[in-house]
């Protein structure tokens, strides 16, 4: 056997990757990957060595314990390195399972598409994928375009909002309501965008006969955790079926139990989209993982004849090893019941914001979300430069604790812990944020009220 050091003498092997020092590392990835991004990581203090997670808790190459309140914006929703998941994917591939075959029988991507359907009983077909949520968006956009091609002749657009996040890939930068992530691309025809929980907006549009399909997220993430009027959803519902238009939710990010309910658009009683999109917690960051969940009969319009069933496939689609580590996040939500323990510790962490609120209104504006999806509003100083990236960089830089702001509003620092979170994590979380907003109110030359 050749030794792969005597034909690249500088090829790095697994064992060497998982001992390299922090320095190394950094000089690798601003060599080979992005080098941007990792600079801007780096110069806010983001940007480091893990070496271990575990619950709520990271630990960096220092041997500092960190407190990780934005879990890969929501993926670790289950925790870090989740035992039940962990061990079921090793017990799977202990079977020495044949995961990728696009023709094969799949015995686990089989039983997840079941479990999902007891869940969902009116929606009952799935498609799963090895990559993340932009992919799960192409597929609902191609899933909705063709079956329109057959059952909804002559409408050709589709409607989605302002200020939306899809992802990045070309069909769902265009579904995004942000021109900023739609630079120097062409954009493709078709779509429309309308203010998000404006139902009259969407009516006007609608009305024209011409739109395919609906798609937004039942809370909007990067535009800023953005919660709707409450009835705006069964407004929606009820236009759609008015102008026989496709209802899609987008549940990357807020779904899998985020905002408290095992699906986020399950808050609200007894409604149900045609097809939603999944992915971010279903997998619990142990492998990548995404797809959609769709009524039979629109994805029988798309795929249920011979001309189309291979109109979308991929060669990671269905897969067992993706499925399996869905099928394990699920049952572990059903069982630990999650979504209950979310909304449990949503009452603590939102009493303690909405406590920091009211003594620094000046700076924190406003507490919104739901569960543990949260978004904390900040205003700006003097110079109208906003607090919310200064106050992030404080929680990482001087109290090890991680936060995010939101990539479509950097007045929102989004907040968004997991169901392994303590009391004392809270605690954690919460005394660092009151001494940031101090730090920040003094230096800004801002009056702050008495602490209760």
């Amino acid at each position: 056997m050749t030794n792969v050091k005597d034909v690249y003498p500088n090829f790095i092997t697994l064992g060497e990757a998982l001992d390299l020092s922090e320095d190394k590392v950094r000089e690798l990835q601003l060599a080979h990957m992005n080098k941007v991004r990792t600079q801007m990581g780096l110069a806010a203090g983001l940007t480091f060595d893990i070496k271990k997670a575990e619950g709520c808790h990271i630990w960096d190459a220092e041997g500092n314990k960190r407190l990780d309140f934005i879990g890969d914006v929501g993926v670790y929703l289950l925790g870090h390195n989740n035992p039940f998941i962990v061990n079921g994917v090793k017990r799977f591939l202990d079977t020495h399972p044949l995961s990728m075959d696009p023709m094969a029988l799949k015995p686990v991507t089989a039983a997840f598409a079941n479990n999902m359907a007891q869940i969902t009983p009116e929606l009952t077909r799935t498609m799963t994928n090895g990559g993340g949520g932009a992919e799960a968006v192409e597929a609902a956009l191609k899933m909705c375009r063709i079956a329109a091609g057959r059952t909804k002749k002559g409408k050709t657009r589709v409607v989605s909002t302002l200020n939306a996040f899809h992802g990045k890939t070309l069909g769902a930068v265009n579904a995004g309501g942000k021109d900023t992530w739609r630079r120097w691309q062409a954009p493709m025809p078709g779509h429309t965008y309308v203010p998000y929980g404006d139902a009259d907006a969407l009516e006007t549009e609608l009305s024209k006969g011409d739109v395919i399909m609906f798609i937004a997220e039942p809370i909007q993430g990067e535009g800023g955790v953005v919660v709707p009027p409450d009835d705006y959803f069964y407004k929606v519902r009820e236009l759609c079926d008015r102008y026989d238009t496709y209802m899609v939710l987008d549940e990357v990010q807020a779904g899998s139990c985020r905002t408290g309910y095992i699906w986020a658009h399950k808050y609200y009683k007894d409604l149900v989209p045609d097809a939603f999109t999944f992915a971010k917690a279903i997998s619990d960051g142990v492998l990548p993982v995404s797809g959609l969940q769709a009524k039979e009969e629109l994805y029988m319009a798309a795929y249920g004849s011979e001309e189309s069933a291979m109109m979308h496939t991929a060669t990671y689609q269905d897969n067992n090893i993706s499925a399996c580590v869905a099928l394990l996040s699920l049952q572990y939500m059903i069982e630990n019941d999650v979504p209950a323990k979310v909304r449990a510790g949503s009452k603590v962490i939102f009493a303690g914001l909405n406590k920091i609120r009211d003594r620094f209104p000046d700076v924190l504006e406003e507490v919104r979300g739901r569960g543990y999806m949260i978004g904390l509003k900040f205003g700006a100083d003097k110079d109208g430069v906003g607090f919310a990236p200064r106050v992030g960089t404080i929680l990482a830089q001087k109290h090890l604790v991680h936060t995010m702001t939101s990539i479509n509003n950097d007045t929102i620092l989004r907040v968004y812990p997991n169901v392994t979170t303590t009391n004392e994590d809270f605690a954690w979380f919460l005394d660092a944020l009151e001494q940031t907003l101090e730090e920040v109110t003094a230096t800004s030359g801002i009056a702050t009220t008495k602490a209760a």
